[in-house]
């Protein structure tokens, strides 16, 4: 799919939306059991910035870019449940990652998916830790 990346606002009542749509679809424990109005507010709305992933005219993936103590965080990537295992999520992160351009991590629940996604883009696998009854890894990703 020919995916392309813009910012988003979440003023923006259509990218309000489709944001509500992509968390609504996404698994309890990426969005820490919480509804995706309340994931939006707690997670995304401190995000320096919101990335989403375009394909005809609609937001089909998110991520929130964020300054943290230990450099730019990865929040809440997600995809529509009906474009997963397409490389949707993968397209969006290299064209996010070529335009911030700076190093970053991600925390996420350990799991043969995402292992393979940020492994493929180039991202260090950090130690998993126990968390939220969940093996939770850190993926680096160097400049």
């Amino acid at each position: 799919m020919p995916v392309t990346v813009e910012q988003l606002s979440l003023d923006n009542p259509e990218h309000y939306a489709d944001l509500v749509k992509i968390y609504s679809e996404s698994p309890g424990w990426m969005v820490r059991d919480l509804s995706a109005e309340d994931f939006i507010a707690q997670y995304l709305q401190p995000c320096d910035s919101v990335w989403g992933g375009w394909f005809n005219g609609r937001i089909l993936g998110a991520v929130g870019v964020k300054t943290s103590p230990d450099g730019l965080q990865l929040i809440g990537l997600g995809v529509r449940k009906t474009t997963r295992r397409r490389g949707v999520a993968g397209r969006m992160m290299e064209l996010v990652l070529a335009e911030i351009d700076r190093p970053v991590y991600i925390d996420t629940r350990q799991q043969p998916t995402t292992d393979g996604l940020f492994d493929k883009l180039g991202f260090i696998k950090g130690v998993p830790e126990a968390r939220d009854n969940a093996s939770w890894v850190r993926w680096v990703k160097p400049q």
